[in-house]
Formats: structure tokens, sequence, C-alpha cells
């Protein structure tokens, strides 16, 4: 497409749009201002110098900013806390692999002195188990004969973003999947518009062994400062199931001596209403002011 805020990539399935800049209005987006700089990072709403930047911040729609403004995601809120440049890296839909090998490509052409691994408990490590996640084709870890490694991308088939079924997405991809979500939910697995394609790799690995994988591939990075930080939507802050994934995350974490900044410690403190949107379900500005202002305390 000529316009939209994401294009394919043959490594991550799919990236931020480089120089992407526009004011989204869709179910949960109110006039949230999205710019993207020309070096894939979204922007945090500043004139900041990006080559001045030393904190490099990735995860999923919950590290990008996905319903707030540039000026409103929590690593914005971070460069403003540290007095340095934070480089947002983070992508909506990515898996916490996915999410690391962003970094990872990120961190051969730029060194910084600190990295933070966002990850969205209870969903993250089951998305790197897929190749197609709501249409957007994406590398998944998979069992070979020399243990868990990448898939390729898959191709762009019919049912994806972009290669939809339908002429409906025609349009911009970033304003007809906006409008497009909350009705696709209640239909098949290829969405009304045609074009979320959900599907599992057929050699994918398990969760457990994802989660330990990635883990591990974090604790390898050289860099001198890497934060893991847990994020929580309102309905999984106490789930039984995330409570296990939780459990395995900080054994293995403690096992590796990582520093674990889990924000659940500091949601509870708040109304839901004031952290979440009910659409969405991503944080509002303020829920972003609680994560940032607590990861800067208990990471930095």
């Amino acid at each position: 497409m000529d316009i939209g805020i994401s294009r394919f990539d043959e490594l991550l399935g799919y990236v931020p749009r480089e120089g992407f800049s526009g004011i989204i209005n869709a179910p949960g987006w109110i006039n949230a201002k999205v710019t993207i700089r020309k070096d894939g990072f979204r922007s945090n709403g500043s004139e900041a110098t990006p080559s001045l930047a030393d904190v490099l911040a990735v995860g999923d729609s919950f590290t990008f900013g996905n319903q707030v403004s540039d000026d409103e995601t929590w690593p914005a809120c971070l460069e403003g806390k540290l007095g340095r440049g934070v480089d947002n890296g983070g992508m909506f839909g990515y898996g916490a692999a996915q999410a690391l090998r962003r970094a990872s490509l990120k961190l051969a052409e730029k060194n910084y002195s600190a990295l933070v691994f966002s990850i969205l408990m209870g969903d993250d490590f089951q998305r790197d188990r897929l190749s197609y996640h709501y249409g957007f084709p994406k590398p998944a870890l998979i069992h070979t004969e020399n243990g868990i490694a990448w898939s390729a991308v898959p191709p762009q088939v019919p049912g994806t973003k972009y290669n939809p079924l339908s002429i409906f997405l025609s349009l911009p991809y970033e304003r007809s999947e906006l409008l497009a979500a909350t009705v696709d939910q209640l239909f098949s697995e290829y969405g009304v518009a045609g074009d979320s394609l959900t599907a599992v790799h057929p050699n994918a690995a398990d969760e457990n062994e994802i989660v330990d994988w990635t883990l591990r591939k974090f604790s390898s990075f050289k860099i001198k400062n890497k934060v893991l930080l847990l994020q929580y939507t309102q309905d999984t802050t106490n789930t039984t199931d995330v409570a296990e994934e939780k459990k395995l995350v900080l054994r293995i974490a403690n096992e590796l001596s990582l520093k674990v900044v889990d924000t659940s410690t500091v949601l509870k403190n708040y109304e839901a209403s004031e952290l979440w949107y009910t659409i969405g379900l991503h944080h509002t500005p303020f829920g972003n002011k609680v994560v940032c202002s607590y990861l800067f305390e208990e990471g930095f």
C-alpha cells in the first residue's frame, strides 16, 4: 500500500512504516497523534535528536502506545524522567520473541546503554507460535533438527493485511483496520474485512519452551542495563493462567539474574478505569504514566 502505519518486512513480518504521520479517530482511538520517524521508531512527541538516544524500548502495542498520542506513551514519559533519549521500538501485535528479534536488529545498528524488554503477560509468548496474527504474516519459533529456531516469514496469502479478500481494504490500512477491529472479532477467522487470518505454525514450539528460549536470548545480549518489564491487560492481572506463566518467567529470570519490573505490583493501587480503556484495552495516558514512573523507580 502507498499509505499505511505498517509495511511488510522479510525478517519480522511487518514493521512501522517510516515517515508515517496522522491523527487516528476510530474505536478506542480519539484524536491520537501517531508519528513514525524516518528510522522506524515511534516519535516521543519531542524534537530530541534520535542519534542521542541511548535507551531502547521494545515490546508490543503496550510499548508502541496504541490508543494514545506520541507524547503519552510510557517510552515518551521515560525519556522525560531520564533526561536521555529513548527509542520506542514497540510494534502492535508482536510476540515477545518477535519484539526481541527487532531489538537484536536495532542493537546491531546502534549502541545503547539500556534495553527495556516489555512483555504482555498471558499473550505475547503465545503469539510467537503463530505464522499469521490477525492478518499479519510473522516468523514463528519452531522445532527444527537443530533445536528451536525462527521460521521464515510466510507468504502474504489471501486473508492477510497486505492481501485482503475484500476490496474494503483498498482503503489505507491504518484506518480500515481500526474501523473494522471491533466487528472483526465477531465473525470468522478472516474477519468481516477478509484480512484477519490467524494460524499457528504446524511446527510451533510450545509456550514454555518459548518462554525459556526468549529469556535466555535476552540474557545473552551484551548491553550494560537490561530490564524485563511485565505488563498486563485489565482482565489478565489475576488469572490462573497468567499467574502460572509469571511464576515460570520469574523463576527463569531469577536463574539468569535478570532485573524484573512487574507492573502488577503498582497497577493494583488504582481503579481499572483509570489505567485501561474499556474499548481496545490498552493503557490510558494515566496508565502509561503509572507504568513509566514505576519503571523509572525500579529499573533505573
